[in-house]
């Protein structure tokens, strides 16, 4: 019996040590969490809403790129988060430009980096 057991237990080592894991050991960067079921979650910020999604885009294709893989996205939504409403922060970027082109100077403007937020949800295929 109690050889039995020895090889039961070696034979099952055996088979856990001879199957592949499923499991890349590559390091996800740091803007990428792994959810269940295989997929991730990024997210990326910019000026514009254009710029969050080129941003979050980067940072997956820059995740899968450690599994040696192409981000398939499963879910994208983008939002604005500036400090003064969306068609304010528009207006003054745009009277900004306009001013800045006549006179040469620029006299700022409300848009940060961070005004737009884009939230990537992907897996690597």
């Amino acid at each position: 019996m109690k050889y039995f057991s020895v090889l039961l237990v070696a034979s099952l080592l055996t088979a856990c040590a001879n199957t592949p894991s499923s499991q890349v050991t590559g390091t996800l960067p740091s803007h990428t969490i792994m959810k269940e079921g295989g997929l991730y979650l990024t997210s990326g910020y910019g000026i514009s809403k254009d710029e969050s999604e080129k941003a979050a885009t980067f940072n997956a294709n820059q995740s899968c790129a450690v599994f040696k893989k192409l981000p398939v996205v499963n879910k994208m939504d983008s939002q604005y988060q500036g400090t003064v409403s969306e068609d304010v922060n528009k207006t003054v970027n745009m009277v900004s430009g306009i001013v800045k082109s006549m006179t040469g100077k620029n006299y700022g403007t409300t848009a940060t980096d961070k005004d737009y937020k884009t939230s990537l949800e992907f897996r690597c295929q």
